[in-house]
């Protein structure tokens, strides 16, 4: 269906609502004591030359400071018969008329775009939720829906368009500082915004020489990089596979006046920390963030072997995300200490400094975030990097995506 004026013209609901009387001089007073139970589809409508009436949206009895009013003024009460047309309808009274099925309600926001991820129930309809989420929120300019998991090296969105514009340009506040992105070739979650918080105060608060230096081996379009670098003075050696991240990366971190402090790099992350061990690249970190969390965990194979090849003592903090199963905190525990110590044999969970559920998955499975603090026994051993088929994976779906993962790396580095 698409949706036509003529259909938005025979939308209507009617309403039976009470309506206030008041005279012109307590229409100030009423509004702004009373704001919550007015009518928000109705304007003031004139009764005589001294007064007007307003529509609430509740019926008697009448919350106490309401009907204290009412009774202290002499008030009076009537009814009124309204129809709401189209314009002032909201998205779901519209779709409720429109759709068999309960109007979809989880969709994210970045600046003037709206995704959703519709279930199979709302695709019929998937124009026609986008048209209307378009005319009823002034503020986007895009409505898309996401058609695929995230299961490219890129973990970039396959998006179609379902009304407005089809521009994927976006620019973010977030912090002190602005980013900008094109959702369609990044990837962007609004919803990490409080775990990056979390993640810079912890940094923040572990005693480290300053200035802190950050290195970030999965940085998107640089978030945390550019926001550790303006926020708490960091120095920040920032990597990406993704081109156009890194593209947009550089763009965010001349934008935010963080140049001296940012530098940007386009390769695979373990190709960079083995350039920092081949002195290829002079960088002496005191932090890693590793942000990937389908993949990360395996890449901790890198810092086995962390003193014999850079000769430093003082070993750094990782901070690294990835899935684990279970139902209690000790369960995810369990998973995730086996799957480090594959990397890492001097792991064990008593070196964590903070184990954090950032989300659940499903049921049983979450995303997790450990924070520690590399170990002596790990950084003396001797390097080697795994054989990836001897990696740990967090389910089916999740060695499916990971075998396509490998497949395109590989790609990208033979061009």
């Amino acid at each position: 269906m698409i949706l036509t004026q003529e259909i938005k013209n025979q939308l209507t609901k009617a309403h039976n609502l009470d309506a206030v009387v008041l005279p012109l001089k307590q229409i100030g007073p009423f509004t702004r004591n009373f704001k919550q139970y007015i009518f928000a589809q109705q304007r003031w409508q004139k009764e005589d030359e001294n007064s007007k009436s307003i529509c609430i949206n509740i019926k008697q009895p009448y919350p106490e400071d309401l009907q204290k009013y009412i009774d202290d003024n002499g008030l009076k009460i009537i009814q009124k018969d309204i129809t709401i047309k189209y314009e002032d309808l909201s998205y779901n009274e519209v779709l409720e008329q429109l759709i068999p099925v309960q109007a979809p309600q989880g969709f994210e926001t970045i600046e003037k775009i709206a995704h959703f991820n519709l279930g199979p129930e709302h695709l019929p309809y998937k124009f026609l939720i986008g048209q209307v989420l378009l005319d009823k929120n002034r503020n986007l300019r895009t409505v898309c829906n996401k058609t695929q998991k995230l299961d490219n090296v890129f973990r970039t969105p396959v998006l179609e368009l379902l009304a407005g514009e089809n521009n994927y340009e976006a620019l973010i506040n977030e912090g002190k500082v602005k980013l900008q992105l094109n959702f369609q070739e990044v990837y962007w979650n609004t919803r990490l915004y409080s775990e990056r918080e979390r993640i810079l105060k912890l940094i923040q608060s572990l005693k480290q020489p300053q200035p802190i230096k950050i290195l970030d081996l999965f940085c998107g379009i640089g978030p945390c990089a550019i926001r550790a670098a303006k926020e708490i003075g960091a120095i920040c050696l920032a990597n990406d596979l993704n081109p156009h991240g890194v593209k947009y990366m550089k763009i965010n971190i001349q934008a935010n006046k963080v140049q001296n402090q940012v530098t940007p790099l386009n390769m695979d992350a373990r190709e960079v920390v083995l350039k920092i061990y081949s002195k290829e690249i002079n960088f002496h970190f005191d932090h890693v963030y590793m942000n990937l969390p389908v993949l990360a965990i395996n890449f901790l194979d890198v810092f086995r072997g962390f003193t014999k090849q850079t000769g430093r003592l003082d070993l750094p903090f990782i901070h690294v995300y990835g899935f684990a199963k279970g139902l209690a905190e000790e369960d995810l525990l369990q998973e995730v200490e086996k799957r480090i110590k594959l990397c890492l044999p001097g792991f064990d969970r008593t070196q964590i400094l903070k184990f954090h559920i950032l989300k659940n998955v499903t049921k049983m499975k979450k995303m997790v975030v450990i924070s520690f603090q590399l170990d002596k026994l790990s950084a003396e051993s001797d390097f080697y990097l795994n054989d990836p088929k001897d990696q740990q994976i967090d389910s089916d779906d999740d060695e499916i995506q990971e075998e396509i993962v490998d497949q395109q790396v590989k790609k990208i580095k033979q061009q």
